[in-house]
């Protein structure tokens, strides 16, 4: 036996060992893995969708872009794979049975959507959270442990630039920039499943004599949610990143806080 024979041998008997341990066949572990690598990599681009001036893209939730095609793309010449099917080598008859056995275990969810601007549609594949923290450790990514009750240091920056600015609010700088925070941070605070949104858009006709011209100016701040949010996490969030200027709501009120019966600008 040559050595690359031998070294793909242990590699397979590794692998068959670790699905065993995992509770899965081999394939599943493959197929898992190949989702969670995917839908990083769905992530990153997606994220970068702001450096790169894609403005729309950027605002989309994850419920859209998560999903992933899995099949071939029929109106490509040569139907090539979707990035899924290749991460997982390939498919043949049996990759249904196997994302149906991992939707079972709650790792993925699984469903047909058309593909926009094709006319076709394919079996989509999205990652559980379940499913996502699984893979992670089955990969060997280390996992961000927070405190309870802490937030990603981002959204709790986000949370205390908005407080700061009040009702004015942070001034949209384009794509969706408010206080120097991207809209992809922002959109966290936006697309809650409970509690409804944290923030809320308003906007302002502001005059300019010199140049005898008017414009409307988008900002966004805190809603009543995110006011009582801000004062709920507080405590551990305050401690837990001490070099962002996020004041105590108890000592300090937040600016222009409005008193009851008063009517916010829209």
């Amino acid at each position: 036996m040559n050595n690359a024979a031998f070294q793909g041998g242990f590699f397979m008997l590794i692998m068959e060992e670790m699905a065993t341990e995992t509770g899965l066949n081999q394939r599943q572990h493959t197929y898992l893995l190949a989702a969670f690598q995917t839908d990083q990599q769905q992530e990153v681009r997606h994220k970068q969708a702001f450096q790169r001036g894609h403005w729309q893209e950027a605002r989309r939730p994850a419920a859209e872009w998560r999903p992933m095609p899995f099949g071939r793309w029929l109106d490509i010449p040569g139907l090539p794979p979707t990035p899924l099917r290749q991460a997982c080598g390939g498919a043949d008859e049996g990759s249904g049975s196997t994302w149906a056995a991992l939707q079972r275990r709650g790792f993925v969810q699984v469903c047909d959507r058309t593909i926009e601007g094709r006319g076709y549609s394919l079996p989509h594949v999205t990652l559980s959270i379940r499913g996502r923290k699984f893979a992670r450790e089955l990969a060997g990514t280390p996992v961000e442990r927070r405190a309870p009750g802490v937030l990603a240091q981002s959204t709790w920056k986000a949370l205390a630039a908005a407080w700061n600015a009040g009702e004015t609010g942070l001034i949209d700088t384009g794509g969706g920039w408010h206080g120097g925070i991207g809209w992809d941070t922002w959109l966290v605070l936006r697309n809650r499943t409970s509690g409804g949104d944290l923030t809320e858009s308003v906007r302002r006709l502001e005059k300019y004599p010199k140049m005898r011209t008017e414009r409307w100016v988008y900002y966004l701040r805190l809603s009543d949610a995110g006011r009582t949010y801000y004062m709920q996490r507080w405590e551990a969030n305050s401690a837990a990143y001490p070099e962002i200027d996020a004041p105590n709501p108890i000592t300090v009120l937040m600016p222009s806080i409005l008193l009851p019966g008063k009517t916010r600008l829209r």
